[in-house]
């Protein structure tokens, strides 16, 4: 795997890509994409929470402390979020044929995080900020395409680091997604 390539290949997903979790050689390149994945999630919570509550401290000391505050908590909540996925992956590769392991599920998933870059703080600001009744068109676009994006790259991660067929990984992580889905709808209030 060439090394100075990595970024090309999280967005397109090449089996090369996977290749290097069922090798063992993923687990930084996860930690630091889960960590960019926590930091644009917080920042979509301080700019939702900015429109919210405009007098959210932000002046003196609290300009570094108050971004820095949101952008730890949004790590948590996306390690969180890892970790619920990792086992709806995990049950749903092993339901399919795959081996399973829960390091090498989490390797895969952040390998696969890139989309969610996009798409978490996409969706956290359409459910928790949007002023309107149904999600604006400028949002849904880039949800949508980010779905489209997520789906292919998990897929891959199903195919080559669990083993699966094509038709096997579609199913399985189209029952990842109805299940994920299902359970966002359900903790909505």
């Amino acid at each position: 795997m060439n090394y100075t390539r990595l970024l090309p290949d999280m967005i397109s997903g090449p089996p090369e890509l996977f290749q290097l979790a069922v090798d063992g050689k993923a687990r930084t390149i996860m930690l630091i994409n889960l960590t960019i994945l926590g930091i644009c999630y917080g920042l979509s919570n301080l700019y939702g929470s900015m429109g919210a509550n405009p007098e959210l401290p932000l002046q003196g000391q609290f300009v570094f402390i108050t971004p820095a505050l949101f952008c730890v908590l949004g790590i948590f909540t996306m390690l969180g979020a890892l970790l619920g996925f990792t086992m709806i992956y995990w049950a749903a590769a092993k339901a399919f044929g795959g081996q399973g392991g829960f390091g090498l599920v989490v390797d895969l998933i952040g390998l696969s995080l890139v989309p969610f870059w996009l798409l978490a703080p996409l969706l956290n600001f359409a459910l928790n900020f949007n002023q309107h009744e149904s999600v604006p068109l400028w949002l849904l676009i880039p949800i949508v395409l980010g779905f489209i994006w997520s789906f292919k790259l998990v897929k891959q991660s199903l195919i080559v680091g669990q083993g699966l067929s094509d038709g096997r990984a579609t199913l399985a992580l189209a029952c990842m997604w109805i299940f994920s889905i299902s359970a966002v709808y359900l903790s909505i209030p």
